[in-house]
């Protein structure tokens, strides 16, 4: 399968760039996350929770078409995705299976660097919320459950653990079918 930065078409006559029927848009991240950093905290964490749920919803449906393009291979899936996200300008990401859970580890994160950018400072909480959306859309098709047609297995939910923007060198996510409060990042080995 090509990667998207080879089956984008960009349009200039038409004004658009385009992975077959789908829209993308080039758009510095300063510029949008700088919307976030104006708002005052609760319409911003309304407003970064809005924004979880569309990338998971719309972009859930490009992932969805990779996942059927690899032949619902979840390895091959999340290498499709780590690979489109690095071609998107969506940062540089790793994924890590472990049972029930994926977690995505995010280096340069658009939204983070924006976000800083925009503010001029750290943000008080993460603020990656459309990967956080994409990563509850692949966990789904990874991990299976509700929304991928087992209710028995339960709904997914991400959160992100720990962001760029925030101070870290990185961003760090997890999705599970447990409750988000309930996951913590492993502990380093004592010394």
């Amino acid at each position: 399968m090509a990667g998207v930065r080879e089956r984008l078409v960009f349009d200039t006559e038409g004004g658009t760039v385009r992975d077959g029927s789908r829209r993308y848009l080039l758009m510095r991240p300063d510029v949008l996350m700088g919307m976030f950093a104006r708002l005052d905290p609760r319409t911003c964490a309304a407003a970064l929770h809005a924004f979880t749920a569309s990338a998971g919803q719309h972009g859930g449906a490009s992932l969805a078409a990779y996942f059927a393009s690899v032949g619902e291979d979840a390895d091959a899936l999340l290498v499709a995705t780590a690979a489109a996200a690095a071609d998107l300008g969506w940062g540089r990401w790793s994924f890590a299976r472990e049972g029930d859970r994926l977690r995505l580890v995010v280096m340069d994160s658009p939204f983070a660097h924006g976000f800083v950018a925009a503010s001029g400072g750290a943000a008080p909480e993460p603020v990656c919320a459309p990967i956080c959306g994409l990563l509850a859309a692949a966990a789904k098709l990874v991990l299976g459950g509700a929304a991928a047609g087992d209710p028995a297995k339960g709904a997914i939910e991400a959160c992100e653990l720990a962001c760029a923007a925030s101070g870290g060198s990185r961003c760090e996510f997890v999705a599970s079918r447990r409750s988000p409060e309930a996951m913590t990042l492993p502990q380093p080995p004592e010394a």
